[in-house]
């Protein structure tokens, strides 16, 4: 969600320097980086331990609570300049067009998710996942998993748009397929030669793409003697839109 459907990764790491400067803990600019991809509730804890505070107030506060003051900041960013990223209505419309259902997995608190669709008119995309509420964050593959489940569909008849290296990999982790739109400042990351398409940004997605990863409409035939054997019966074959399980 963040870098892919709304630019708030600058956000995020503006809120993160602004939050710790007050804890007099200096971030680096490989470590905001490096956190891409990643919950809140993962890094807050390791960039405390790292260097200790100042001994102030601000250092009584729980890690959740430091956590919750950055979200405040970046959430008050999205109600006000929030904008689509180049694409993003273009790609919805065709994910639309196809009858394919579509899921958010975000690292991303479940707040701030809900937030950035109120913000940008995507209130339709009622199936909203959170890493904060798995056991695991990405590179783990487990919101891609629960996604897949509130789907009630196969995490390998899926595709995963990514723009961070570990979301690639929890997509493919998952059994997905995935189409990484890499953020500029990783774009030289190993990582994202793990995705099955790479692209500049979502306006590069078309219809005949997705057909070459292997989506299809409900109406699509389930295969050629199918199709054939459904034409001579005077009827079609109609099932549920998604993509079609690679070939391995």
């Amino acid at each position: 969600m963040d870098g892919l459907l709304i630019d708030t990764e600058p956000v995020w790491r503006v809120a993160e320097v602004a939050v710790f400067t007050e804890l007099g803990i200096e971030l680096t600019e490989a470590e905001l980086l490096g956190s891409i991809g990643r919950t809140i509730d993962e890094v807050v804890p390791i960039w405390r331990r790292r260097q200790p505070g100042r001994g102030g107030e601000m250092d009584q506060l729980s890690d959740a609570a430091v956590a919750d003051q950055i979200i405040d900041r970046v959430a008050t960013w999205v109600r006000a300049e929030g904008e689509p990223m180049a694409g993003v209505i273009q790609t919805l419309d065709l994910l639309r067009l196809l009858d394919l259902r579509l899921a958010i997995a975000s690292s991303s608190p479940r707040r701030m998710i809900d937030v950035v669709c109120e913000r940008l008119g995507l209130t339709s995309i009622e199936v909203r996942c959170s890493a904060i509420d798995e056991v695991r964050g990405k590179p783990a593959p487990d919101v891609y998993l629960t996604a897949a489940r509130r789907l009630s569909t196969s995490p390998r008849r899926c595709l995963a748009i990514e723009d961070s290296p570990s979301g690639v990999q929890a997509a493919k982790a998952a059994g997905m397929r995935c189409i990484a739109v890499p953020d500029p400042l990783l774009a030289g990351d190993p990582r994202y030669r793990k995705a099955d398409l790479v692209l500049a940004n979502l306006a590069e997605l078309d219809e005949s793409l997705l057909r070459a990863l292997g989506a299809r409409k409900p109406s699509d035939p389930a295969n050629p003697t199918n199709s054939n054997a459904a034409s001579r019966q005077g009827r079609g074959v109609v099932r549920p839109g998604g993509f079609e399980p690679p070939a391995f």
